[in-house]
């Protein structure tokens, strides 16, 4: 199974997305590219558990019909230029939680970007995974009760495909382990 993380990796490395992430954010291309490789599977997992909780997929519902077929690839200067256009970047905090600088200070390790240029990658990562999954919500037309195991099933996909995805998801903060926190879900899905 070809993941959501596949498909935006494919999109962005046509063209030159990469490029304008890296000139947006101040890194150099590789270095983008392999915090995108790690960024978009955490975010998309944190999707995948927001959506196990109770009144998440209501949420998530309602914010990707609202989206519908909207796609932030088709207008990347404008998401590179400010990302809070899309109207979804804000809820990177509310999927990440307090694990976020976390996630964050790990991704700037392996790639050697400095925290705020991983922030910045992020930031746009989020909208890319929103995008993508509204997009897929709205033209399969999805049920919205089989919402969360389709985000559990791509994320699964995409901590496969990621290995270093896989291993940010294990080394979060057992502390922070309770029943639906993005840590334990992560970790979960990563053990499948």
């Amino acid at each position: 199974m070809q993941s959501i993380v596949d498909d935006i990796m494919n999109m962005l490395s046509s063209g030159n997305h990469i490029s304008a992430i890296s000139k947006s954010v101040g890194g150099n291309e590789t270095a983008v590219t392999s915090a995108l490789n790690m960024g978009l599977p955490l975010v998309l997992g944190a999707l995948a558990n927001h959506a196990s909780k109770p009144g998440g997929t209501e949420m998530l519902t309602q914010t990707l019909t609202q989206a519908g077929n909207a796609n932030p690839m088709d207008n990347m200067s404008g998401l590179l230029a400010n990302p809070a256009t899309t109207g979804v970047s804000g809820i990177a905090s509310t999927l990440l939680g307090s694990q976020g600088g976390t996630i964050q200070n790990a991704i700037s390790q392996k790639t050697g970007l400095p925290p705020a240029a991983v922030s910045q990658v992020m930031a746009i990562a989020v909208p890319l995974i929103m995008g993508h999954v509204g997009k897929m919500f709205v033209q399969q037309k999805v049920d919205p009760k089989s919402l969360s195991g389709v985000l559990a099933d791509h994320s699964i996909a995409a901590l496969n495909s990621s290995p270093e995805a896989a291993a940010i998801a294990q080394q979060l903060p057992a502390a922070q382990d309770s029943v639906g926190s993005i840590s334990g879900v992560l970790k979960n899905l990563v053990e499948k």
